[in-house]
Parts: structure tokens; sequence; C-alpha cells
């Protein structure tokens, strides 16, 4: 068609929607139009249920509608067979507790909340180590990569090695040592621990940055990484209602001051050369 079937009208949310129950009750020259909405018509009447099912819309080569059996698309209503066998087929694996189902089992041994999780690299390590050994479970994993992140983030404080923002490679200053002297009172061998802190180690020498996401420093300003998410905003100065604008003690602030100084040492030896000079001429 050439033209728009339907013309675009303004819509009023004053203005009540007729009701249409009976594709007779369409009055349009346009044959195409009559026979979609009948149509139309046809289907939601059916689909509602009502006893005009049988009430199907067609139209002739001249435009006018009539109910058809034959043009009529019946609704299809699902089937079911009811399986005597299919509770003994099919047994029931869960069974209803008579407490609440704790979320994480780590935060139930340790008394706290662990932020890390597992993803697939962990598991898939934990079932190779598993399968030799069968002796660390995945809750036990998070707890320990979660402490050793914690730790090894208090050593990067305690020497100076945090950085505002993500510039380079976070080095890993936590050692062996240290970790299991600290982390003694979670009662793991020394076997499994080791084991555990090279994987930790290796994985964070591969990510360059701790595993945990808050304790990862965000990407700089400039960075236009768009995957490199919670960059930090650039400040937008305003001024206040007050006349002042805000001071700031930086390095910015500081270099404008020089600035504004050493023009008003000019201007004062300015005027001291002229009026030595009107001095003279007079």
């Amino acid at each position: 068609m050439s033209r728009l079937s339907f013309r675009p009208r303004p819509l009023d949310i004053h203005k009540k929607l007729p009701i249409l129950k009976s594709a007779r009750d369409f009055e349009d020259d346009d044959p195409t139009v009559a026979a979609f909405a009948a149509a139309r018509v046809g289907v939601l009447l059916r689909h509602s249920g009502s006893e005009l099912t049988a009430a199907a819309a067609a139209t002739d080569g001249e435009g006018n509608s009539t109910p058809s059996k034959k043009n009529a698309q019946e609704i299809p209503t699902p089937q079911f067979d009811d399986v005597e066998t299919y509770d003994r087929d099919y047994t029931r694996t869960f069974a209803q507790p008579s407490c609440y189902i704790r979320g994480r089992g780590a935060r139930a041994e340790i008394g706290e909340f662990v932020e890390y999780d597992l993803d697939n690299e962990d598991e898939d390590w934990l079932d190779d180590y598993n399968n030799e050994r069968k002796n660390l479970n995945p809750e036990k994993l998070e707890v320990l990569l979660f402490k050793l992140e914690i730790l090894d983030h208090k050593a990067r404080e305690r020497a100076g090695a945090i950085t505002p923002t993500f510039i380079g490679p976070v080095p890993v200053l936590l050692q062996l040592d240290v970790a299991m002297e600290a982390l003694q009172y979670l009662s793991v061998r020394y076997a499994v621990f080791q084991a555990v802190y090279n994987y930790w180690r290796a994985k964070r020498e591969r990510w360059q940055k701790p595993i945990l996401r808050r304790l990862q420093p965000p990407p700089p300003v400039n960075d236009t990484n768009p995957y490199n998410v919670f960059r930090p905003r650039e400040k937008a100065h305003r001024l206040h209602t007050r006349r002042m604008q805000r001071r700031e003690n930086n390095i910015q602030s500081f270099e404008k001051l020089r600035l504004v100084r050493r023009n008003l040492d000019q201007a004062k030896a300015l005027m001291g050369a002229l009026i030595k000079v009107s001095s003279c001429i007079n």
C-alpha cells in the first residue's frame, strides 16, 4: 500500500475508548483495514472466553465484513495427561528444613560476612585440588582468599603503597609465613594453606590488582576505556550563594596566587619608576 493503513490521530486522555462487540461495528472504506480489524475482533472475542468464538471476521472483495467459521483461527488449548507413576519415577531431592536457609555457609563458620565469592577459575582449581586430596571445601577457600586480601591490603597500607587510582600493577606484599601466623586460628594445615596462598598470589599477579572488588583502586579520570567502571568524576566547582568563592589549598590555587603576586610586584615597580621620572622632570 502506498499510504498508511491507519491515519495517526492525537490522543485524548479524557476521551472514552469505544467498545466494539462485533466486526460489523467497523465502517471503513478500505477493505484491507476492515478485514484486519474484523480479524482482530474475532481473535479478541475468542481469547476473552466470549460466546461469540464462532464469529470470525472475514471480508469479501467489496469490503463487506461477514463472519465465517472457515476463516476462524481457534486458539489451541494445552493438553495434559495424568501420569500415575510420576511420584515414583521422579522422587523429591529437597527436604523442607526446620529453620531458615543460610545464604552463605562461611558466615556461620567464622561469624562474619565474607565478601568474596568463588568464580569459575577458583572452582576449577578447587576441583583439581580436591581430586587429589579432597580436604578443602568451597566455604573454607572463600574465607582464606578473603582473609589474604584483607591482610595484604593492611600490609600495603603500612608500607604506604596505596595509590588513589589504578596507574600500575598493585604489588603483593603479604608473605607466606606472615599470613600463616595471622590466620592460624582458622586451623588450616600448612600444606593446604600453602597451596591456597600460591594460587592466590599467582592469580594476583595475573590480575595485577586485588581480586576483592572494594580493594581495587579506581581508574584515573582520563582513562577512556569503557570497561573500566567507577571512574572518579571531575569536581565541578560551582559558585556559592555568597560573594566569596570557595578557597582551596592545592597546587593550582598556589600557582594562581603566585602569578597574582608577581603581577602586583611588577605594577608596583612600574609606578615607582613613573614617580621618579615625574619628580626629575619637575
